[in-house]
């Protein structure tokens, strides 16, 4: 009898030790379940300054984000997928993917394109180009040693069990650089992460808008603009330091989309056809609030003239 109540004593350890077990791997299951979230991810532009261009084709191959456990590919297409990125302006973004990732904060984007290295024979066929409104096309070529990716700056926190959706806001006009000795256009992508819930949006309308000049709206955060500026830089762009730019349209309306909360010096000026400057118009400050709109009417009189 003994015997027998020692050997079901030893079934019942057994049996509590194998079900703590299961219970143990199912808790840690449920733990890596719930601790992670959803990544929603959009691409947008601000304008080139060239009128004469009709669109920017960019080649997508992948994008990747990274948190404290390094690099995460968030898309990764076996066929690179071709934007023209000028079709998405104004608020206005393409949705590239939703996927499933490890919640907590991310600090870093990487954006793969699908071009040359400008030091290699043009390709037939280029996946990144221009094209002009008559029609011809120029091939964009990206930096030697650039193969691995864009990274891009931008932080944004995805909570456990949760969504968030993050926006590329890619800037198109200080993206694109022409090299020196071979007079290549040469992709140096200047892109911004930011999280959509937190991004601000100035709508605004200029009253004293004259149709058919072309005005540009750069803006920058407080402070960091000077007439200095308006002179290109060493690749030969102009406003470098601007966060972000836009054009009025044909009623003088403008929109800033995609902005981060804080300070802001709005500067209006005029641009040919060619999107060189002709003149400077003024300045007007701008205060920002994150997921707020911001409706401002502008006329001449509230400018800070330069």
């Amino acid at each position: 009898m003994y015997k027998q109540l020692t050997n079901l004593m030893k079934k019942i350890i057994r049996l509590t030790t194998l079900f703590f077990a299961l219970l143990a791997v199912s808790l840690m299951s449920c733990t890596e379940e719930s601790a992670k979230g959803k990544v929603q991810l959009y691409i947008t532009d601000a304008p080139v300054d060239d009128a004469n261009v009709d669109a920017v084709f960019l080649s997508i191959i992948g994008v990747e984000l990274k948190n404290n456990d390094g690099w995460q590919t968030i898309a990764a297409y076996d066929e690179p997928v071709t934007v023209n990125i000028l079709d998405y302006q104004e608020g206005n973004a393409l949705f590239l993917t939703e996927e499933e990732i490890s919640a907590g904060t991310y600090t870093e984007a990487r954006l793969i394109l699908d071009a040359p290295a400008e030091n290699v024979p043009a390709a037939n066929n280029p996946g990144c180009y221009l094209r002009y409104k008559d029609g011809s096309t120029q091939a964009l070529f990206i930096p030697s040693g650039a193969q691995s990716g864009y990274k891009v700056k931008g932080s944004f926190t995805l909570a456990a069990g949760g969504t968030v959706a993050v926006t590329l806001d890619f800037d198109v006009r200080k993206s694109i650089v022409v090299a020196g000795a071979s007079e290549r256009f040469v992709l140096k992508p200047v892109v911004r992460l930011v999280a959509n819930q937190d991004a601000a949006l100035i709508e605004g309308d200029y009253l004293d808008f004259t149709e058919g000049t072309r005005v540009v709206v750069y803006a920058y955060e407080a402070g960091g603009f000077t007439t200095g500026e308006s002179e290109a830089d060493a690749d030969g762009i102009r406003f470098p330091n601007a966060i972000t730019s836009t054009q009025l349209n044909a009623e003088g309306e403008f929109t800033l989309a995609f902005m981060n909360a804080g300070d802001y010096e709005l500067v209006f000026v005029t641009v040919d056809g060619e999107g060189e400057l002709v003149d400077l118009i003024g300045t007007i400050d701008a205060t920002l609030t994150a997921g707020v709109r911001l409706d401002l009417d502008i006329d001449l009189a509230a400018l800070a003239l330069l």
